[in-house]
């Protein structure tokens, strides 16, 4: 399995000096399995350099898109990827129904007028969508994607990948120990640790640090001290902080990776920690 990281950001793309080593692009998480699988998680603008550099290598795309939600962070780089409007593209879309809305309208609505020139039946790819919901189980070619209900407004789905004798998990967008959101749709951390028992590798969501979480109690996202608990609690060898905070520069991020790791430390516990940025590539 190997994983590469397009976007790391939350909440909105940050551009700039000051955010080139972590990137500025949001979600966007490409996995590949042994067989040649292609799985991707999320569709925020890190989508977009991940779709030229699918069209730089030979063959048709074949992919299956894993969305956690439709907040415009995860769904905003879908219209500018390229492979999309490539005859012979095979997308297959998974993720949640909206409460207004399918999966399909969801997506597409983003495309129809006046927020986008180009409407989404201008894509020339074979495009399914498949929607899951809490508890669903998706087989694929030599894997095996199960579906957990994240603590998110409007809910958040999360992925616990089985491949190539490993587990990832992708859960971005969660607050599993704060005030219950604004969609009153609440989830226990009990509950959440099935989904991330025991994975070889687990990508959470770490956007606030503890002095600025006070401040956003109810808007579905994890301190990084949040995720280290998890990780600690559902006995996670590998822990990776994602959904980095707009406002975090490079250096920030740094000494919130200090902190994590020397919490580790203190502990004595059998956890690695890594930060994700972009271009970064995991291997296991």
């Amino acid at each position: 399995m190997q994983i590469t990281f397009w976007g790391t950001r939350g909440s909105i793309p940050a551009p700039g000096p000051d955010t080139m080593r972590y990137g500025g692009n949001t979600s966007c998480v490409e996995v590949r399995l042994h067989d040649g699988t292609l799985i991707i998680f999320d569709a925020g603008t890190g989508i977009r350099p991940l779709g030229k550099a699918l069209l730089a290598q030979p063959g048709p795309v074949r992919l299956y898109l894993f969305l956690s939600h439709m907040h415009w962070d995860h769904i905003q780089g879908l219209p500018f990827f390229a492979p999309a409007y490539v005859e012979g593209t095979e997308l297959c879309i998974l993720g949640p129904r909206g409460e207004h809305a399918s999966l399909e309208q969801s997506v597409c609505d983003q495309m129809r007028s006046p927020y986008y020139p180009i409407p989404m039946h201008a894509m020339a790819a074979h495009i399914r969508f498949v929607e899951l919901s809490e508890g669903s189980i998706f087989e694929l070619p030599g894997a095996t994607v199960t579906v957990g209900v994240l603590n998110h407004p409007g809910r958040s789905l999360g992925y616990r990948l089985c491949a190539d004798g490993h587990v990832l998990v992708y859960a971005t967008d969660n607050e599993p120990f704060g005030a219950t959101p604004v969609s009153q749709h609440l989830v226990e951390p009990p509950k959440l640790f099935p989904l991330m028992q025991h994975a070889d590798l687990l990508i959470h969501d770490a956007q606030y640090t503890p002095e600025e979480y006070p401040q956003h109690l109810g808007w579905g996202h994890s301190t990084y001290v949040d995720a280290l608990q998890i990780a600690q609690q559902a006995e996670v060898k590998t822990l990776v902080l994602y959904h980095h905070d707009p406002n975090h520069s490079d250096t920030t991020i740094d000494r919130i990776t200090a902190k994590a790791q020397t919490w580790i430390k203190r502990r004595r516990l059998p956890l690695s920690c890594l930060t994700a940025a972009e271009g970064r590539r995991i291997d296991f």
